[in-house]
């Protein structure tokens, strides 16, 4: 199980010989449990990978295919896997499940089994073993993938000042032609890190950014931090952006989002980290979910924080400034991955956005005035959730992914 650390980066208390849940405000494991949750892979397959994580690699050993043999026939479903810690989950058209382990290696699951399809160099601490959000943390293929086989992920850089989006070309498995497409800072200390990725209707690449601890920024257009962003698949940007031809910000106004979903119809939706003390905030709770984030919109971080309650020395929310649908108020829940469920999904969640959540497993959330709902879906949903083309629900925890079938 996950122990959340709080500002303070509290270590998690044991009980009857299992981690308790701490509350408080970050995505990840603290130091305590890293080994646990977050450090040697375990029974992931026989091609689980070895030293090293070079960017852009594809699986040590294995063959490139012969030219015109990239294509795989059809995929075996499976019950559970075994996963280290797969923050990111993301299908291509052809049935595989792609996804991302946050210690650095993404995998594809072929032909009735696991496969490392490439590797990034990237951290999981700060420097000296302190606790951190870094790592590889967002997946996405490319929604013209029958054509140009593309494979995106966010990772942060060893360096531990920027974050890239790499794109690489998949056959069979094997990626090839690592490409950077997109830099983005990373923050001078542990958290705020956002990071994931998602193609929209509009065959845009959507980006999450956490404000990285400047709670200021959040609300700056001119600045990336605290932000939906909108690409082109190759990293630039559109000319049709809200706030300009050269600036990627699509929304603001957000602390630290956490999970990002896209429906067929171009609705997208956003799970936002609340506050742990930081721009004067209460020390845990109001997490929160936006179910149709407004292009262009200002949300309402660091004036606000839940369901508009205004923030220590904040006179209002913003003129004009959105509020969430759904807020966990003075419950921490630590919203994840986010998937919208069309209506050939498994019964009673069809129709609804579901998000995972780090201490509450899955919430399936349902519209209303003036809030939103949300009722529980199963325990193990606590890093990313998507519906596969086999219309099932597939879902991650610190060590496996689920499916969840349609009747």
């Amino acid at each position: 199980m996950i122990a959340i650390s709080s500002l303070a980066d509290r270590p998690p208390a044991r009980r009857s010989g299992r981690l308790r849940h701490v509350r408080g405000r970050y995505l990840f494991a603290v130091p305590v449990a890293a080994v646990l949750i977050f450090g040697c892979s375990g029974g992931v397959s026989e091609n689980s990978p070895g030293a090293g994580s070079a960017i852009g690699t594809s699986a040590a050993g294995q063959t490139e295919p012969a030219a015109g043999s990239c294509a795989v026939g059809p995929q075996q479903t499976f019950d559970t896997i075994p996963a280290d810690n797969a923050t990111a989950l993301a299908f291509a058209d052809d049935g595989r499940l792609f996804y991302a382990e946050r210690s650095g290696t993404v995998r594809v699951y072929q032909d009735g089994a696991s496969r490392v399809f490439a590797k990034v160099a990237t951290v999981t601490t700060e420097p000296g073993g302190g606790y951190s959000e870094r790592g590889l943390l967002g997946l996405a293929v490319s929604p013209t993938f029958s054509r140009d086989h593309y494979v995106y992920a966010f990772y942060s850089k060893t360096n531990r000042t920027q974050q890239e989006v790499i794109r690489w070309t998949d056959c069979a498995g094997v990626a090839s032609d690592p490409s950077a497409l997109i830099e983005l800072p990373a923050g001078s200390d542990c958290c705020h890190k956002g990071g994931r990725l998602a193609f929209g209707a509009d065959g845009k690449l959507y980006v999450t950014l956490g404000e990285q601890h400047d709670s200021s920024a959040a609300q700056d257009t001119g600045d990336v931090r605290g932000k939906v962003l909108r690409y082109n698949a190759d990293g630039s940007v559109p000319t049709d952006n809200p706030f300009g031809a050269k600036n990627p910000v699509w929304a603001y106004g957000f602390r630290n989002p956490f999970g990002i979903a896209i429906s067929s119809t171009g609705q997208l939706a956003i799970t936002n980290n609340g506050p742990s003390g930081d721009a004067g905030s209460p020390s845990s709770g109001y997490d929160t979910i936006v179910i149709d984030v407004v292009r262009g919109g200002g949300y309402q971080w660091p004036n606000c924080y839940g369901y508009s309650h205004p923030n220590h020395g904040a006179a209002s929310c913003g003129a004009g400034e959105l509020g969430p649908d759904w807020s966990s108020e003075t419950t921490t829940v630590v919203p994840t991955g986010a998937a919208f469920v069309d209506s050939t999904g498994p019964a009673g969640y069809a129709g609804h956005l579901v998000v995972c959540t780090l201490n509450n497993g899955m919430l399936i959330v349902t519209p209303g005035s003036p809030h939103a709902d949300a009722s529980p879906g199963p325990s193990q949903c606590q890093l990313d959730v998507k519906q596969g083309p086999d219309h099932a629900l597939y879902y991650s925890d610190t060590g496996h992914i689920y499916r969840l079938g349609s009747n």
